[in-house]
């Protein structure tokens, strides 16, 4: 069976029109003697930031014009900014109608079940906010095939050949491969790609509970028991496949602390057919992973969808990485002549044309990942306002905004900007890997919008707080402007 694949021709032909026609977007040094860049100019270089590189760009998107810069086609580190490219893309290319979705079916006597790269199957921020049981999906499956009178399957075979096999990017660092922001990434992801561990001390013995709960994962429990000590612990692998050692202490309850999985299509294919065996449908054969044959006459079972509204939340107000690389793939498989075997090369080059088709220069960006957990990335603070700016002209900008964290009320920037003046005037990505803090996006004064994008290299908390006073500082500019003459005509 093959699955017809729409062509990406639209999208390139936009890319190609961009290239050709629009203008690139210079790097204009502020006008000097600007306020607002001798205000921001006194944050930045204030003596605990004198090891920082910073690269910052505020722009008007009314008019273009540059309000404040510094070093702003200086290509660095940007963290979790990456996301604001990897989205953009996605919605312009993939188009805001766009879908994951997940095909179950059988095949002869195999039930077959054929991903996406859907990010959030299974994801319980997701299902929360729509209404839907946690481990929804794979009880769904089983009460379907029970009411079809589907006494037993042989395999359940599980087709992940939307993506390569490439689960873990070269360049992630290898020591945080349990951390759930570097977990596989799958061409059938499930609850994050991640299980929960949760440590409990029931009368001195410490006992280890998962969720979801199977015997996919083996867990080598070394936890003590002390009353003393406050409740702890670590995981790592073993080396072992699947096997995860648990360390620390527990006084009364640890967790739930979440750990990526190995191959978590299989962990998937472990709870369904785990699921399936407890109502009393048989399962004869093995979890396979494989593509599902081009003969196979399939027969439906369900399909599960996730739109592209949901994978930019998350991306953008979250910051989850697993829908960042999804989006990232499934651009690199939709540019491929079978649609299939998206892969990070893919998605680079994909990622790549988009910022040169808006006249980014060669030098203000490397694109490696879609989330920005490599430290290869890199991008300007001029690349990344131009994204934004060329949004904001575009028929999405009212959906993409809505993806951004906001200031004081949700997502990682909840707990910023929370004063009175700048509470709700703030929607942005944030970005923290060790060394790097960045922030971009858009502010919404009573003198109107300014998109912003600050990047900050050689950095510590000290660069992040300068960076959200610059921020306040384009607030108060607005406020200023909004009560002077030029305003008011």
């Amino acid at each position: 069976m093959k699955k017809a694949v729409p062509a990406l021709k639209p999208a390139l032909f936009l890319i190609l029109f961009l290239f050709l026609f629009q203008k690139a977007a210079p790097c204009f040094p502020a006008i000097p003697s600007n306020e607002l860049s001798k205000r921001i100019d006194g944050i930045l270089s204030k003596p605990g930031l004198k090891k920082v590189l910073f690269s910052a760009c505020v722009v008007r998107p009314e008019t273009g014009e540059i309000v404040y810069e510094k070093n702003s086609c200086l290509a660095l580190l940007p963290a979790s900014n990456m996301k604001i490219i990897t989205t953009a893309a996605a919605l312009e290319l993939l188009g805001p109608d766009f879908t994951f979705t997940t095909r179950v079916g059988l095949c002869g006597d195999a039930l077959v079940v054929i991903g996406s790269g859907d990010p959030l199957l299974g994801d319980k921020e997701t299902d929360a906010r729509n209404g839907r049981r946690a481990q929804q999906v794979i009880q769904d499956i089983a009460v379907r095939l029970k009411k079809m009178g589907i006494a037993s399957v042989s395999d359940i075979l599980l087709d992940t050949s939307i993506f390569d096999d490439q689960r873990v990017h070269p360049s992630w660092p290898q020591n945080q491969l349990q951390q759930k922001y570097a977990c596989e990434v799958s061409g059938l992801n499930y609850n994050g790609n991640c299980v929960e561990i949760t440590a409990v001390n029931l009368k001195g013995k410490v006992v280890l509970l998962l969720d979801p709960p199977t015997d996919y994962i083996k867990l080598i429990n070394t936890l003590t028991p002390g009353p003393q000590r406050k409740s702890w612990f670590s995981v790592d692998r073993t080396g072992a496949p699947c096997e995860l050692l648990v360390r620390g202490n527990c006084r009364t309850q640890a967790g739930p602390y979440s750990v990526a999985v190995e191959n978590p299509a299989l962990l998937f294919g472990r709870l369904l057919q785990e699921t399936l065996l407890k109502i009393g449908i048989g399962v004869g054969g093995q979890v396979l992973e494989g593509p599902v044959s081009e003969g196979c006459e399939f027969r439906p079972v369900a399909e599960y969808m996730t739109s592209m509204g949901d994978c930019l939340r998350r991306t953008n107000k979250d910051s989850l990485g697993l829908a960042a690389e999804a989006l990232f793939k499934r651009l690199g498989a939709q540019s491929s002549p079978d649609g299939k075997q998206g892969s990070w090369e893919g998605g680079r080059k994909v990622l790549s044309e988009y910022l040169r088709g808006l006249g980014v220069a060669e030098g203000e960006f490397v694109i490696a990942d879609g989330s920005g957990l490599s430290r290869d990335n890199r991008l300007s603070a001029h690349a990344l306002t131009s994204v934004l700016l060329h949004l904001s002209s575009g028929p999405h900008w009212e959906f993409y905004k809505s993806s951004l964290a906001v200031g004081g009320l949700d997502g990682t920037i909840e707990n910023h900007f929370w004063e009175n003046e700048y509470w709700g005037r703030v929607l942005a990505k944030s970005g923290y890997i060790r060394a790097v803090r960045a922030l971009s996006g858009v502010v919404h004064t009573d003198g109107g919008d300014y998109i912003f994008s600050f990047l900050a290299n050689r950095a510590g908390n000290g660069a992040r707080t300068a960076i959200d006073t610059a921020v306040k500082a384009v607030v108060d500019r607005g406020a200023k402007a909004a009560v002077s003459p030029q305003w008011r005509r």
